[in-house]
């Protein structure tokens, strides 16, 4: 397994770990949140696409400093600076990621609803990501990052500015089609305790 090789897989399993993360019903501070529900699901759904955006510019330049710019899907921008430093590992490559995105005029859609991103000032996130071959034909991917920064968001029903402090644990196991690992922290002024146990779909869902 190369580390470029690797790496073209980054953006995509980056959206297939966080797209899971919800909201639950409760609320954490002294603000109401400004998404319902399942508009805040559909907002994470969103800015894991941005996110995977970024990753999947140029995976080649995945050894140390970073400067990324990529389109999204229905227009706009998404800017990645900071670093992403590759290991060897016995059966496959770490990557340890320190990353600032700043979206601009993002357009990107999730659940059927249409999110336009902007910077708020950004979205940091950290960790580290892992992919392994432990046996033949079957690839593990190990994820603990955090997410932490607001963006401001535009959608038919209004807009308005969500903080995101998100942590997630999370292990994808090709070899048996399953997620193990829970995410935690708070979105758009709900709390987040989720349970990321469940099967891996074959396939993504329409709209992110």
């Amino acid at each position: 397994m190369t580390i470029k090789g690797t790496a073209l897989r980054s953006g995509v399993l980056l959206a297939m770990v966080l797209g899971v993360v919800g909201c639950s019903d409760d609320t954490a501070g002294p603000e109401e949140p400004t998404l319902t529900l399942e508009e805040s699901e559909a907002l994470l759904d969103a800015i894991n696409l941005v996110g995977a955006r970024a990753l999947e510019a140029d995976p080649a330049s995945f050894a140390g400093s970073v400067s990324l710019t990529a389109d999204c899907s229905g227009g706009g921008l998404v800017n990645a600076g900071g670093t992403l430093i590759p290991s060897e590992t016995d059966t496959g490559i770490r990557l340890l990621a320190n990353l600032t995105i700043v979206p601009e005029d993002c357009v990107e859609t999730a659940r059927g609803r249409t999110f336009t991103l902007d910077g708020a000032p950004s979205l940091r996130q950290t960790g580290s990501y892992a992919f392994s071959m432990p046996e033949a034909l079957v690839f593990v991917f190990d994820m603990n990052v955090s997410m932490v920064g607001s963006l401001a968001y535009e959608l038919e029903e209004g807009a308005g500015t969500c903080e995101v402090s998100v942590t997630v644990e999370s292990r994808l196991d090709f070899g048996d089609l399953m997620q193990t690992g829970s995410a935690s922290g708070t979105l758009c002024g709900n709390a987040v305790d989720i349970d990321l146990n469940r099967e891996i779909p074959l396939t993504p869902e329409p709209g992110g």
